[in-house]
């Protein structure tokens, strides 16, 4: 078995980009710049941000990011108009589409690089934030100033290993940590291992506040909600970790002590998912409470975005499940961002009894039982009174959960979003031979369906 030495050393030559790579990278990105500057317009100034101005980008990115800074004064109406047009100028006659964010910008391919040409607001300080996007450069003028080229490594170290415990990512997937709270934490810190120590200590909540704003009882206080709080060093006003769920804040946990206690590559580059066997999967089919809800994926739509959606469509089922009483193991939506989208839930059961009893009010609360007994004039046995308490038995309109979500998904396809209503329209709860069939089909569902299935943290195998 390698060393703990001998592993950081090999994957920071794996992840750290060659000075040839690196240079090609600012070539372009210098290129970019000098042609934003010729084009006419309102804009003030075009600067390069994201990991590689900081130099703590991962090799392969090939990712460019460059915010082109308008007036404080322009109007918001003009203020996007003018960006998705010098935007889209850079590209020229290529291949780009317009994303969205807090504004729309442009993303596309130039000469294999992906670049993202984004506006914001040119400002003196964070205080005058009018958009999200206005702290970009603040950041990178901060890190650049206090990251060592030293700690610079470090940063990518911890990059890969939240990458390969599929805890990286502030968008709606991953609800996780972005690039700037790894270079907060490693600043915090000093490198990945005392990172890893520390984390391996975290409690919830944990507070991280480099510049010192807040005594930790107010930062406390006004970030209560979160279990994460991390002061972004250019804006006392923001918790840095606001996207990062309880979830993926404990998975970092649990997989820091894993590693510090059984240091290996897979952590940082972990092994394909091995499919379960289709007979072991027919097994698990057959089980009375597992549930497959298949939909098409929107063309067109950008992937962060379907993702929320999915994901709160998730939740919605889950919870109109336990609403009606049944026991709801869990949940998880997922798609392969091409084609298709799942939400697979796991039942105690599929089915309840199908009488209930339903407990009413005391019989001295005179109202109240007036009320009740208007409301239940035809139960299947009652009124009758138990302990003080009017009673009556039910028959419940849902028993099946299968057939419950049926209707649950006609009911949203008519109320939700437009795009989730198209989507909802062609959602079919799959059987147990249509669930094998797609099992069968789709190389990125047998992946995502073993991981679901086997319901372990992949890192304890390590």
């Amino acid at each position: 078995m390698p060393s703990l030495e001998k592993i950081l050393q090999s994957v920071l030559e794996t992840v750290k980009p060659s000075e040839q790579e690196f240079r090609k990278e600012m070539e372009k990105a210098e290129e970019l710049i000098k042609r934003i500057y010729k084009l006419e317009g309102k804009h003030v100034k075009a600067v390069l941000g994201g990991s590689l101005a900081r130099s703590t980008h991962l090799k392969g990115d090939r990712d460019i990011d460059i915010f082109v800074l308008f007036p404080s004064h322009l109007s918001r109406q003009e203020f996007k108009k003018e960006g998705l047009r010098i935007g889209k100028q850079v590209f020229n006659a290529g291949k780009f589409e317009i994303a969205f964010s807090e504004h729309p910008y442009v993303r596309g391919i130039i000469d294999g690089f992906d670049i993202e040409i984004v506006p914001g607001f040119d400002i003196k300080e964070t205080a005058s934030l009018q958009s999200s996007v206005d702290r970009s450069s603040f950041h990178t003028a901060y890190l650049q100033k206090k990251l060592s080229s030293a700690q610079q490594d470090e940063v990518r170290l911890l990059k890969q290993f939240l990458k390969g415990i599929q805890c990286y990512g502030a968008d709606l997937r991953q609800a996780s940590f972005s690039g700037y709270l790894t270079e907060l934490l490693i600043l915090k810190y000093g490198n990945f291992l005392e990172c890893l120590k520390a984390v391996a200590e975290w409690k919830k909540p944990t507070v991280i506040d480099l510049e010192n704003y807040w005594l930790e009882e107010q930062a406390l206080e006004k970030f209560r909600d979160f279990p994460l709080i991390i002061i972004d060093s250019t804006d006392r006003s923001r918790n840095a970790a606001a996207a990062v769920s309880l979830q993926q804040m404990a998975r970092f946990t649990a997989a820091s002590r894993t590693f510090l206690k059984k240091p290996s590559m897979n952590f940082f580059f972990p092994p394909k998912t091995k499919p379960l066997q289709l007979k072991k999967v027919s097994m698990h089919v057959q089980k009375e409470g597992l549930i497959v809800l298949e939909m098409p994926y929107p063309k067109g739509l950008l992937a962060d975005i379907f993702w929320g959606m999915i994901k709160r469509l998730a939740r919605k089922l889950h919870s109109a499940l336990e609403e009606k009483e049944f026991k709801v193991l869990r949940s998880e939506a997922w798609t392969d961002e091409k084609s298709l989208a799942t939400i697979t839930i796991d039942l105690q059961a599929n089915a309840l009894e199908q009488a209930f009893k339903r407990i009413g009010p005391e019989v001295f609360q005179k109202q109240a039982s007036e009320n009740f007994l208007k409301a239940h004039k035809k139960p299947l046995s009652g009124p009758r009174i138990e302990n003080g308490r009017w009673i009556v038995e039910e028959l419940r309109e849902h028993y099946l959960a299968t057939e419950f979500l049926k209707f649950l998904l006609k009911k949203l396809s008519k109320e939700e979003v437009k795009e989730l209503r198209f989507l909802l329209k062609k959602a079919r709860v799959l059987n147990q031979k249509q669930i094998l069939k797609l099992y069968k089909k789709s190389p990125e569902f047998q992946e995502h369906f073993t991981r679901f299935l086997k319901g372990k943290e992949e890192f304890l195998e390590y």
